[in-house]
């Protein structure tokens, strides 16, 4: 390749001077005038050179070649065919192509596909360099749109569109290229794709409720999903320590049982396969198990909803997932990212409507659950120290882990058990002010460096209930402090609130009423599992649209197409979650109301066939 001399290029770029810049300019203004005006400056190219070829000039930006090297015209029209080989593309209203290079591809799309084109170019370097490098009319003509590096990619795309990445493009910009994959796929895998979901709980703890309340607000958004309810093997693991009381031993026998589980977990998706695994904190499955999910195309998630200070496992397990979420920012989310986690973003905790809200209780119930103030939680060392104090309140405190001594003796309720959901919620609707001091174990009293918000601050504010709850860095960003929620800084502050508070109760009743309407419109499980699939659409769509094109639901369902009601039939247990067996059809039927029709009789009878072979197979031994 023989550069052009520089000095010229330079001259044509900075000066405008060049007839064919100007000429290239002026029909940029008549499509594109934003664009035209971005560029139509003495700025000379700094990071961009242009370079002949025998096939026409091409350019070179940041080091990268925008085009083919040598043969520009015959690469853009093989890379046009094969896009329009693909049904997808060639079917589409609107195709975005993310990068303008020299154009020479956007001309040979235009030749073979009539729908809009839109152009996305980040860099205002690079048009300035292709009206200094090529006649452009036919390229300005071919194109329905060209987007900016100033553009508002969320409001300028249209909804049905397919984006089509350039390589080259994406090496010289990826922080906005991923911005861009963010806007389009972000929302459009809303609509183009149906992952299966897989909901991983834990064995116990608190986010056992949380895995439930993903569950619902799953099926709520009509996903497809299943979820692994582990809790009924926790007997099992605590068994363990009864058997076995050396700790290092103890440590092997209960990575065996995990690794056991892990195992279990993997035979049931791979009879009914998952896309996408979305484990909760201390989700009893194995490094190996994870990497085997992976590498048969399952996306694997962590919903991290523990303070990573306290709990760091994710030490050893974050490069294991694809993506982690958070309940803290900064250090947290470099530390985890650090460990080898593919992305890791901040997601907050939230409430379920269903779960947490007002209620009318009965007089018995409010006599029972009822108090002026009132706690829920574990019995945390800093949180023995400031209730202590309070000792002399009208004070109820429920939950485990507190110490059998004075003055909890008196304060903690039915023996310090464990309470399910719906008994939380009526104590937060019983009592006139709920206490919410974030559990510390390294800090006495208020922890004056806490950043996570707790699942019980949006709990009690979807219930409509008030409370007092420790200064937290990020509590400001959910919720208005003195309007939604009122904080402490101390136990002094805390007495003097609960105090002013229990004789002010218009004033704290509107401050729930205030709370209360901001959970539900912000912080619900389903915007926050919304925002979760958003990141990974935005990342993964490409990877899961091949999933779901190549799976044998998708083969079945296309197969199925001529014949309305078997296709029909099939739609429905897709849409479901459920595997695409023979039983997921005869189960519709065996349900259903009315005479057989003929599918029915067909689908029953190879029913039939199959339970006889099943029969056949275990009376002659075979497995």
């Amino acid at each position: 390749m023989d550069k052009l001399p520089g000095e010229e290029i330079h001259s044509a770029a900075s000066k405008a001077s060049s007839a064919l810049f100007a000429e290239n300019l002026r029909a940029l203004k008549a499509r594109f005038p934003e664009a035209a005006s971005s560029i139509a400056d003495d700025k000379p190219l700094r990071e961009s050179e242009i370079t002949a070829t025998p096939q026409g000039c091409v350019i070179i930006h940041k080091g990268q070649c925008l085009d083919h090297p040598t043969k520009p015209l015959e690469a853009a029209k093989i890379w046009a065919q094969r896009l329009m080989g693909d049904p997808r593309f060639s079917s589409a209203r609107n195709i975005a192509i993310y990068g303008l290079g020299s154009g020479y591809h956007i001309e040979a799309l235009r030749k073979l596909y009539t729908g809009n084109i839109i152009v996305i170019e980040p860099s205002l370097e690079v048009i300035k360099a292709a009206c200094s490098c090529r006649n452009l009319e036919g390229v300005l003509t071919a194109m329905s749109s060209l987007l900016i590096e100033s553009s508002d990619l969320y409001s300028d795309l249209p909804e049905d569109i397919e984006l089509v990445i350039r390589p080259q493009s994406q090496v010289t910009t990826p922080q906005h290229c991923a911005k861009t994959k963010a806007a389009i796929y972000g929302k459009k895998g809303f609509t183009s794709l149906n992952p299966r979901i897989g909901i991983l709980g834990p064995l116990q703890g608190g986010t056992l409720p949380i895995t439930g309340y993903c569950d619902r607000a799953f099926g709520a958004l009509k996903f497809r999903k299943q979820t692994f309810d582990m809790s009924g093997f926790a007997h099992g693991f605590h068994e363990i320590k009864n058997f076995v009381f050396e700790g290092p031993a103890r440590d092997v026998i209960e990575g065996n049982y995990i690794e056991m589980l892990s195992n279990m977990l993997l035979k049931s998706i791979e009879q009914y396969p998952v896309d996408i695994l979305i484990c909760m904190a201390q989700a009893p499955i194995s490094g190996q198990a994870l990497e085997l999910l992976r590498k048969g195309g399952v996306t694997t998630v962590l919903w991290f909803v523990e303070d990573y200070l306290r709990f760091t496992y994710w030490r050893e397990i974050a490069r294991y997932y694809d993506f982690i979420f958070t309940i803290q920012k900064g250090e947290c989310i470099e530390a985890i990212k650090a460990a080898g986690a593919g992305e890791v973003h901040y997601l907050p905790l939230a409430c379920d409507p269903e779960v947490h809200a007002p209620m009318n209780l009965t007089e018995e119930e409010q006599q029972r659950w009822g108090s002026p103030v009132s706690f829920v939680g574990a019995g945390y060392h800093n949180r023995q120290q400031v209730f202590a104090s309070l000792a002399g309140l009208p004070f109820k405190i429920w939950g485990t882990q507190w110490p059998h001594c004075k003055p909890f003796t008196f304060l903690v309720q039915e023996n310090g058990r464990r309470l399910t959901p719906a008994e939380y919620v009526k104590i937060f609707n019983a009592t006139d002010v709920n206490l919410n001091l974030h559990s510390s174990s390294e800090r006495d009293e208020v922890d004056p460096f806490g950043d996570f918000v707790n699942p019980r601050t949006f709990e009690l504010a979807a219930c409509g209930a008030f409370q007092l709850v420790d200064q937290r860095s990020l509590l400001s960003e959910l919720f208005t402090p003195g309007e939604e929620v009122v904080t402490f800084r101390d136990r002094n502050e805390l007495k003097e609130k609960i105090s002013y508070y229990l004789e002010h109760r218009e004033e704290r009743e509107a401050i729930a009423r205030r709370a209360r309407a901001r959970a539900l419109s912000e912080h619900t499980y389903e915007k926050r599992l919304k925002e979760m699939m958003r990141i990974i659409y935005s990342s993964k769509f490409e990877s899961l649209y091949r999933r779901e094109a190549s799976s044998p639901w998708s083969r079945l369902l296309n197969s199925s197409k001529k014949h309305r009601e078997l296709h029909s039939m099939c739609k429905k247990a897709f849409d479901a979650g459920k595997p695409p067996f023979l039983d997921s059809l005869v189960d519709q039927i065996v349900t259903g109301n009315g005479e057989m029709t003929d599918t029915e009789r067909k689908l029953m009878f190879l029913h039939h066939i199959k339970d006889q072979m099943i029969v056949m197979k275990r009376d002659r031994g075979d497995t």
